[in-house]
């Protein structure tokens, strides 16, 4: 039995897909407009746990094996590869968030 959110009914138990927008994303697996998008483990990983959170800002602390210097390097490194297309935007010092406009 999987856990489901009381205001979509959407699976949301550990490891479950997630669907922001145009992106599909799974702890080990990105799509982005039904296109498969490879990604190293970390950076999948990091995007994963960014959408997962659903708004809620995401540290190193919320990361296994992760500083605050990897978790940017990470950031620095998806920034490069989706470019304008990262929903992601940083906030203050308290972390990353999923930006809801994409």
């Amino acid at each position: 039995m999987s856990a489901r959110c009381p205001h979509c009914s959407g699976n949301i138990a550990e490891g479950a897909p997630v669907t922001r927008g145009k992106w599909w994303l799974g702890p080990s697996l990105t799509y982005y407009d039904g296109e498969q998008i490879t990604l190293p483990r970390a950076h999948s990983r990091t995007l994963y746990a960014i959408a997962y959170a659903n708004g809620e800002p995401v540290t190193h602390n919320d990361l296994p094996n992760s500083s605050a210097s990897s978790l940017a390097g990470h950031i620095r490194a998806l920034r490069r590869t989706f470019g304008d297309r990262l929903p992601i935007r940083g906030f203050g010092n308290r972390g990353f968030v999923w930006d809801a406009r994409a």
